[in-house]
């Protein structure tokens, strides 16, 4: 009964995270994770420098993940605020890269 119980709380977190409406702001995450990737496999990024952006990365997914965390929603303010750390990430990138 008490797996039951675990198991439906553990579902209804997870869904309610599922809702949180950031198909954007995980797609681009994705998207430079992956030109991260890239560049590790092309030997533009030497292992300084990607550790360097992973940790930039983190920091966006912190900033995403403590705007989920206050409420469950991510206010305009918030999301301009996440839309710009990642502009900032991407140019990062981009100049490690070339």
């Amino acid at each position: 009964m008490r797996t039951i119980i675990l198991a439906s709380l553990v579902l209804a977190v997870t869904t309610a995270s599922g809702f949180a409406a950031t198909p954007l702001i995980d797609a681009r995450q994705n998207a430079q994770q992956h030109r991260i990737f890239k560049g590790i496999q092309q030997g533009d990024l030497n292992f300084n420098d990607a550790l360097k952006l992973q940790k930039g990365q983190m920091r966006v997914q912190n900033m995403k993940n403590k705007a989920l965390a206050s409420g469950g929603v991510i206010t305009p303010l918030e999301r301009a605020r996440i839309h710009a750390a990642q502009n900032i990430q991407s140019s990062r990138i981009f100049l490690k890269r070339h």
